[in-house]
């Protein structure tokens, strides 16, 4: 079998002929490209959600705002479970910490009525709002009185 060697870009290595390559093939090409161009923003302006469905989802907002009030009500609890340790302190400095507490699991609360009951966020909220609320009530009922 005897290989022949391509003598250009456009040329056929069998017939030698150039393929045809003109103005009008270069104008199909801009004019499809612009039309599909035109075809995505067309998509992009009707892919919008609807008020009702972002409602269903929670706005990103909502939800950037449900992690951070998460992060901080984790945050708080840490310290908590620190100030626990501190044994020069009493019941009666840590009522700081359940107040901040308390506090922060309301605004939890608060944001977790707002998301889908199917929203995963809503399901880190209730587990992070019941061990707050379990603190707070372990505190409240008198279990970290220390006797002073």
């Amino acid at each position: 079998m005897k290989i022949k060697r391509s003598q250009g870009t456009g040329q056929s290595s069998s017939t030698g002929k150039t393929k045809k390559s003109g103005p009008s093939s270069a104008l199909d090409f801009r004019h499809l490209l612009h039309a599909q161009m035109e075809g995505v923003h067309d998509v992009s302006e009707t892919a919008q959600v609807s008020p009702v469905e972002e409602r269903q989802q929670g706005s990103p907002e909502l939800r950037l705002q449900g992690v951070q009030m998460t992060e901080a009500t984790i945050d708080s609890l840490e310290s908590f479970a620190k100030a626990l340790k501190n044994s020069s302190l009493n019941s009666q400095d840590l009522e700081p910490f359940i107040t901040a507490l308390e506090e922060e699991n309301q605004g939890l609360l608060d944001i977790k009525e707002q998301l889908a009951a199917d929203d995963p966020l809503t399901k880190l909220i209730e587990q992070v709002a019941a061990a707050t609320y379990l603190e707070t009530a372990k505190y409240r009922r008198g279990d970290y009185d220390n006797g002073t």
